[in-house]
């Protein structure tokens, strides 16, 4: 992914706008990205200095640098180098540098010698043993391998890196988005809650979503993470069929307050997000226990619309025989979203739901009455599948 210093910004009063590839930019970032694909490609197995060398080697203009660099980082992101050696790097230095000292003060040192004597206790070649002696050094990893691509596809991902560097930035994040197919929605809503993004939903009248977005800007504390998880739902928002994005950014070394747009129609097909692995786990339980119990468990499609608080967007929808009982895990990611289904809880939902939350959110299960078309399970640890069918089976009796 970009970082700001990759971004080719410019602001215009109060807006912050991204430069876009002309045709002869865009032909000359593909010939500069091809490059180095083709360096990496051709690299497999050489140290990283030599690998970084390589790249460096690539004739550029000095108003290309910053392309360059953003190109070069993205070719990285897709190559892989070796983060672990065989042997402790420190104690095979001592080990070499002692039995060195020792050998000149005996008077009988031989380079060669002895790389082979300490190779060969240790089961590597002295070539490898020599390569060893320094492999917790960065520059000294090896490329292991590289994922493959077409140079255009290191471009576009360039220009999807820049907005996503500019969220890096965002205090907020409003996004409008029309779907032709309602699981275009449900592909968005669940990157939302995958990546455990705090963000409210609400159906527009003439037709799509309003989505609003807490930027790691508007955050306290540490928002790295937080940043790069709401880059990283950029690609969902994109696969709607048409979508527009505005940002307050904090931007600049004064990190000036600036407004940011961006709009699009589809590119690409959603990609279903992964369920987070909490949810995962549950859902294979409750497949597991199926038999035992008479429950069906199964993605859930549905959207709920509830006046005065907006959209939810259960994970699972149990059912056995007519009953349905929809499933929404909470985790640990919000203490105001619980409140929030408290609240569509009490105005009316369309169909009974089990709202999971992580006992770190501090609520209490009794928050919800009895007689309530929704329950709240407050789990410590690890959601059991047994408590969630159980409250499953009572709230559907209700």
């Amino acid at each position: 992914m970009l970082s700001a210093d990759h971004v080719r910004a410019f602001r215009r009063k109060d807006e912050l706008h991204l430069r876009r590839f002309d045709a002869k930019q865009r032909a000359r970032a593909l010939e500069i990205a091809a490059e180095y694909v083709d360096i990496a490609r051709h690299a497999i197995g050489e140290e990283r200095a030599s690998v970084m060398e390589a790249l460096a080697s690539v004739d550029l203009e000095a108003r290309e640098q910053k392309i360059a660099e953003g190109l070069k980082k993205l070719v990285l992101d897709r190559a892989e180098f070796e983060s672990e050696a065989t042997l402790d790097p420190v104690t095979l230095r001592a080990e070499v540098f002692g039995a060195a000292s020792k050998a000149r003060q005996e008077g009988s040192f031989d380079r060669d010698a002895l790389l082979s004597t300490l190779a060969a206790k240790h089961g590597v070649g002295p070539e490898e043993l020599e390569r060893l002696l320094y492999a917790d050094l960065k520059q000294a990893h090896r490329l292991l391998s590289f994922t493959d691509c077409e140079p255009d596809a290191i471009v576009d991902a360039y220009e999807l890196g820049q907005v996503q560097a500019v969220l890096l930035r965002a205090e907020r994040v409003t996004a409008a988005v029309r779907c032709v197919d309602p699981a275009g929605y449900r592909h968005l809503f669940r990157a939302l809650k995958f990546h455990r993004l705090l963000h409210r939903i609400a159906a527009v009248p003439s037709g799509g979503y309003l989505v609003e977005i807490d930027g790691p800007a508007s955050l306290f504390g540490a928002t790295t993470k937080y940043g790069l998880q709401l880059a990283l739902v950029l690609p969902a928002l994109r696969a709607c069929d048409a979508w527009t994005l505005d940002a307050m950014v904090r931007w600049g070394k004064d990190r000036s307050r600036l407004r940011f747009h961006a709009e699009g129609r589809r590119e690409g097909a959603p990609e279903e997000p992964p369920f987070p692995d909490e949810l995962a786990t549950l859902y294979d339980k409750l497949r597991d226990q199926r038999d035992k119990h008479g429950w069906e468990v199964e993605v859930a499609s549905a959207i709920f619309s509830v006046p005065g608080v907006g959209e939810l967007v259960p994970d699972l929808v149990l059912r056995k025989g007519e009953r349905e009982v929809f499933v929404e895990v909470l985790g640990h990611w919000s203490r105001d979203a619980v409140w929030k289904r408290v609240e569509a809880a009490e105005r009316g939902l369309p169909a009974p739901v089990l709202f999971c939350a992580s006992s770190r959110l501090r609520v209490s299960e009794e928050v919800l009455p009895d007689d309530a078309p929704a329950a709240l399970y407050v789990y410590k640890g690890v959601m059991s599948a047994k408590t969630v069918l159980e409250r499953a089976t009572a709230l559907a009796a209700r």
